[in-house]
């Protein structure tokens, strides 16, 4: 089928959300190979990587900050420059805008650009926030508010596009100069997501130790290049310097990308050259920590695997005040070497060989996950040891729901198994979700109160303005049901985005949209309850064991 049109992508996020806007497109252009693709991007982060994405857009338009802003006192200055920027014939015949950054600077940069259709987040002319698409609407709730997003970002990077073929997944023979050679980044833009280097120096220690056909390639920015040199002066590692080779800050993307080729996988903290790995075709294995969640930033691809804490406020945001680090220390350097040791040497992980070197004290504090696609061609995590926590449970529940309303796709997904303790949270969380269905409900009916009040012949104005308040009632009950219930949040916040942006250009059309969101929420809240229904039948001993607390 042939596209016509041009479409245009705003993406002002850093290096890694590059790389990903960067697999998605190449992803349309497999499908839609004669499709016109363009690209606003920040000079900063575009440069060193358009040796791989150069060719991906049609055409390219460069954001420098310091040219845009200079001084950043004259303000007449500034205007002057952005309306010369803007009147670029880049920004001329735009067909589709699309901003896949949800940056403050992207959503008013996306109202000033003109374009027939936008999709993602923009500020309006009244300095409104809209975001009428509802995989933007989703961003700019569930991934924008919480930890229990349960999509990877390349995967609504594509729904955003619009991208139904799923099923591109190559299984790529590795090319590999040698077989155990591990490409190392132990570092990450934020303190909350990498470990210290003497904790790393403890892994290479143990890992080189143990064994001995096994190789280092160290990689980092010109930035890293002490705390390289920190790791590499533990005494630890005298004697196996032979095998560790030194390239942090040696090298521009470009020749990192061309120097990680020659290894077989790549172990790292959550950061671009995770994605530059997998680019390269290497297994990868990411050390999740602080703010990371695992499957919405993990590497894009299959032979991909992701470490992360089981700490209660793992993950947090980066505003969150952190002094000790809890994830940091619930992740050790045994279970982690050991992890790395059969990812490397074996090619992979095996939880049963795991648990038989590794204390269960150590592992019981971690959770190892394997990405790849489901059976409908999303990225998906596989918990290899098959257990749980609340928060994992949820996201699957939150996924299968989302995905039937937003797609219309049924995704078949293993039941979690669950502990006593996590199954009363469900049942808990199930009542919330019966309270939420109830004030759908009431907001339907005054929804729809309002649409028969003003087809009367003589409409009253009072009550239309009564039954508007008593909506609003209904959306701050929604709020403080929160309170009780706040792994409810995306079911809150997906459909409070939603009612920020009703269609409609009268009263009686934005009625209309109105009743259609909460009936919407309504069918959601059913979903939910019906699944976490299915999951604590399917685990009938824990069921049974609680209801028999009940009747005690």
């Amino acid at each position: 089928m042939e596209t016509k049109g041009t479409f245009c992508i705003v993406q002002l996020n850093r290096l890694g959300d590059l790389i990903q806007t960067h697999q998605v497109v190449k992803d349309l252009k497999a499908s839609y190979p004669n499709i016109n693709i363009k690209l606003v991007a920040r000079e900063e982060f575009y440069k060193p990587l358009e040796f791989l994405i150069g060719e991906t857009f049609s055409d390219v338009c460069l954001l420098n900050k310091k040219d845009l802003i200079g001084d950043g006192n004259d303000l007449n200055h500034y205007m002057e420059n952005l309306n010369l920027f803007l009147k670029k014939p880049f920004f001329t015949g735009n067909d589709v805008l699309i901003n896949l950054s949800f940056c403050e600077t992207s959503n008013y940069l996306m109202g000033l650009i003109p374009a027939a259709h936008k999709l993602g987040t923009y500020v309006g002319i009244s300095n409104q926030v809209i975001v009428k698409d509802q995989w933007g609407q989703f961003v700019n709730s569930i991934v924008m508010g919480g930890p229990l997003n349960p999509f990877s970002l390349v995967d609504i990077f594509k729904s955003i596009l619009g991208l139904k073929d799923r099923n591109n997944w190559l299984d790529t023979e590795r090319h590999i100069g040698n077989e155990q050679t591990l490409a190392l980044h132990p570092f990450a833009s934020q303190e909350k997501k990498k470990w210290k280097p003497q904790k790393w120096a403890e892994v290479l220690y143990k890992l080189l130790k143990e064994s001995d056909s096994v190789k280092v390639k160290l990689f980092g920015s010109k930035s890293e290049v002490s705390l390289g040199e920190e790791l590499l002066k533990s005494s630890s590692l005298k004697r196996y310097l032979d095998r560790i080779e030194n390239h942090i800050g040696k090298h521009d993307l470009k020749g990192t990308f061309n120097e990680m080729k020659s290894c077989s996988h790549f172990v790292g903290h959550d950061s671009a050259l995770g994605h530059l790995a997998k680019e390269a075709n290497l297994a990868s294995l990411t050390i999740a920590l602080g703010t990371v969640r695992p499957l919405e930033t993990a590497p894009y691809g299959i032979n991909t695997f992701v470490v992360s804490p089981r700490t209660k406020c793992f993950p947090c945001f980066p505003k969150t005040e952190c002094s000790f680090f809890q994830c940091h220390a619930d992740l050790s350097y045994q279970a982690v070497t050991e992890i790395i040791r059969g990812f490397v040497t074996e090619d992979d992980i095996n939880f049963a060989k795991l648990k038989e070197n590794v204390s269960p004290f150590h592992l019981d504090s971690l959770t190892i996950s394997r990405m790849g696609p489901s059976n409908i061609g999303w990225y998906a995590q596989e918990r290899l040891d098959g257990e749980y926590s609340l928060q994992e449970a949820l996201k699957d529940i939150f996924r299968v729901a989302f995905l039937y309303k937003t797609e219309e796709i049924e995704e078949n997904l293993d039941l979690p198994k669950i502990t006593k303790t996590i199954a009363k949270e469900l049942t808990h969380i199930q009542s919330g979700v019966e309270q939420l269905f109830q004030l759908c409900e009431f907001g339907k009916k005054y929804s729809k109160d309002i649409i028969f009040e003003l087809a009367k012949d003589d409409p009253k104005i009072a009550e239309v303005k009564r039954l508007g308040d008593k909506i609003q009632e209904v959306d701050q009950l929604m709020e403080l049901l929160l309170n009780a219930y706040p792994n409810l949040r995306p079911a809150v916040d997906f459909y409070k985005v939603k009612k920020s942006n009703l269609h409609g250009d009268n009263v009686v059309e934005i009625s209309e949209s109105s009743y259609l969101v909460y009936n919407d929420q309504g069918v959601l809240c059913s979903l939910l309850y019906d699944l976490i229904q299915t999951t604590l039948n399917s685990n009938q001993d824990t069921k049974e064991s609680i209801a028999k607390e009940g009747n005690a």
